[in-house]
């Protein structure tokens, strides 16, 4: 074939090639999403905004309430991937490095579990801090509340017995409680104070003497917290008094 025959051919191509490219680039919004993004890794600074694989996400509490993910999810479900991100990335989902280098996640769990639950694998993260002393690690998460070692009814729970995928968090009704509570203006979450709904959990199944929680019992057990939210056993909880306590 002559050169002037294959530069010709090339020619023709090239639209052909320029479409391919495009409906890969249209069809393909996480490639478009991940642009934006470095790859996370151990040396970035605080502050430091990245993408993590998911499986390297490790939670700093024991369970999450099920219920407010499927409402999370339901939520998100019409979103697009590229929308997903994008959503992800505006509601900042905090992230520690620990001395060994792995990546804690210190809020958001919620938020996380029902993106992994659409299919999402990879998420936008933000350095929130650093500890490199493995021999206070937990006890410096605990002191700048970025972990919770307790389930929902208050027991002691080992950094050792954490899920260690977000995938495997159990269900604590009362945390969906709690976060249905918080929605509804009867607490306030505190400024960079992370997981004051498990107190919050914790303080309403004890009054509720832990009645189950589930969508049809919800509307009946939230009328009542607006009521145990305000009372001055409420006072020493974080985030107290709600609006509805004016």
């Amino acid at each position: 074939m002559s050169p002037l025959r294959q530069r010709w051919l090339r020619l023709i191509d090239l639209p052909r090639r320029c479409v391919v490219f495009c409906l890969l680039t249209l069809f393909s919004p996480l490639l478009a999403a991940k642009s934006h993004l470095h790859e996370c890794n151990a040396d970035l600074d605080v502050g430091s905004r990245c993408r993590l694989p998911m499986h390297m996400l490790h939670p700093t509490q024991p369970g999450v309430g099920l219920l407010q993910v499927e409402e999370e999810t339901k939520k998100l479900k019409s979103k697009s991937p590229n929308k997903l991100m994008e959503y992800a990335r505006k509601k900042r989902i905090p992230v520690v490095i620990g001395p060994d280098g792995q990546f804690w996640l210190v809020d958001r769990h919620h938020l996380t579990r029902a993106l992994w639950a659409l299919g999402v694998r990879e998420v936008p993260v933000e350095i929130e801090g650093r500890l490199d002393d493995a021999g206070t690690f937990w006890q410096q998460m605990q002191q700048h509340h970025w972990a919770w070692l307790q389930d929902e009814h208050g027991h002691a729970v080992s950094p050792q017995q954490l899920p260690r995928h977000i995938a495997l968090l159990p269900d604590y009704p009362y945390r969906s409680l709690a976060g249905f509570a918080e929605d509804a203006g009867l607490f306030r979450k505190e400024e960079q104070r992370f997981f004051v709904e498990f107190a919050w959990a914790q303080y309403l199944g004890e009054k509720l003497k832990w009645r189950p929680v589930t969508r049809d019992s919800l509307p009946t057990l939230l009328k009542a917290s607006e009521i145990f939210a305000c009372l001055p056993d409420a006072a020493k909880l974080p985030g107290y008094p709600g609006k509805g306590c004016n």
